[in-house]
């Protein structure tokens, strides 16, 4: 059965089957996807997969954001979490698809809109960016890229943004939106939020 706690964003295929790795001397914990996993978006039926193998760590969520919010396997956006990071590593589609997506998926996951934003504003600001896949290039990514034998731990960079300057933004969000409400809109928080002291 489908899950979602917000059908307008979009509906998960089902619970995600997971395992956790151990893995010595990497900065971030390893998890595989053990059966097929997807996110249909609400918008336009888009369909975001997590195939069974996958291996995702959180690394598409700019670590930073980790500090306000906790780890990406330990809140209500895991789901998101998971579906973000295969795109990320996959880039069959554009980078800020990827991270409109991972907005929808965490409302779909009952994340709190107001907290959605922020972490939307997060990772569409300072995560990770590739250049426009081609179609011809999309066809040649194989999917042994992103399954366990061949997972190299690797994290795409996001924008050069000291780590303060990213603390800074996201605590100006966290401000508009206690002042504002969830309601907020992702236009007005980011003005704001982009605006120096």
């Amino acid at each position: 059965m489908p899950l979602t706690e917000d059908p307008t964003a979009g509906e998960f295929s089902a619970t995600p089957k997971l395992e956790f790795i151990d893995t010595p001397g990497v900065p971030n914990r390893l998890v595989r996807v053990i059966e097929d996993f997807t996110f249909t978006q609400a918008l336009d039926g888009t369909v975001w997969e997590a195939p069974g193998g996958s291996l995702v760590n959180g690394a598409s969520i700019p670590r930073v954001l980790w500090t306000l919010v906790g780890s990406p396997f330990t809140g209500d956006y895991v789901y998101a979490s998971i579906v973000h990071d295969v795109a990320c590593d996959t880039r069959r589609r554009p980078w800020r698809a990827t991270h409109y997506m991972f907005y929808q998926a965490c409302l779909a996951g009952g994340t709190r809109p107001g907290r959605a934003k922020l972490m939307y504003l997060a990772v569409r600001n300072f995560g990770p960016r590739w250049p426009e896949p081609q179609p011809e290039a999309v066809e040649q990514l194989a999917f042994s890229a992103f399954v366990a034998e061949d997972f190299t731990g690797r994290a795409l960079a996001g924008p050069a943004v000291s780590a303060a300057s990213q603390v800074q933004y996201l605590r100006r969000v966290q401000e508009y939106l206690a002042r504002h409400g969830d309601d907020s809109s992702l236009e007005a928080l980011d003005i704001y939020a982009s605006q120096s002291e």
